[in-house]
């Protein structure tokens, strides 16, 4: 059953958006962008179908804004989108076309995204790839990009950064026995996400030092 478009308004609480009325009546209020993608004008005729096709574009465009919005103060990956999307009530399809605009834009990138958490983690509280790599899977990223960006931190970058908490880490320890100094900082940089072989490397080097030997 066709319905007769008798009025376009602008929606005064969201510029951005028109109010549309179907004889006589309020329709609701659609993204301005969907007046000419669907030839709107008043007096025009429509089909019930092109009105779902109407409702359906005006949300994909609401979802597109709602992310936009979000990314402009900070980065996502996929999941984490969906997540926010969804917990917006944005419908599956609006979700997904989304999220595939999104990802040709480059706006949605999840190596990118891993690269600038392990970069912002290893400035403000350096781990080891232990901790980064169950970090990111807890960020949904999947293990085939975690694993890509994690291998880009070489050996000596690691042991480094290791080294650089357990210089500042073995300060505390110096009144304490040898061994139980020892204990102690093996423990804390097995809590930081470094490996048994990193640890046992830095732990002779800060020691030794530590100790005058």
């Amino acid at each position: 059953m066709k319905k007769r478009l008798t009025d376009i308004q602008i929606d005064e609480r969201t510029p951005s958006h028109r109010i549309l009325f179907l004889d006589g009546v309020y329709f609701g209020s659609v993204d301005a962008s969907c007046i000419p993608k669907f030839g709107l004008r008043v007096g025009l005729e429509i089909e019930a179908g092109v009105l779902q096709k109407l409702i359906e574009a005006d949300e994909g465009m609401r979802a597109k804004n709602y992310a936009s919005e979000l990314l402009s103060s900070q980065s996502y990956s996929k999941n984490q989108m969906i997540d926010q999307l969804g917990q917006k009530g944005f419908s599956p399809q609006a979700i997904d076309t989304t999220l595939e605009d999104l990802e040709q834009l480059g706006r949605i990138k999840d190596e990118k995204f891993a690269k600038k958490w392990v970069a912002r983690r290893q400035r403000a509280k350096p781990k080891g790839k232990k901790m980064l790599e169950h970090e990111l899977a807890n960020q949904s990223i999947d293990k085939t990009t975690v694993d890509r960006v994690l291998n880009g931190i070489d050996d000596a970058e690691e042991t480094n950064i290791a080294l650089q908490l357990a210089q500042k880490q073995a300060k505390r320890y110096q009144s304490l026995p040898p061994q139980v100094a020892k204990r102690r900082l093996h423990g804390f940089l097995l809590r930081r996400g470094f490996d048994y072989e990193t640890i046992q490397s830095v732990i002779e080097r800060v020691l030794t030092k530590e100790n005058g030997q």
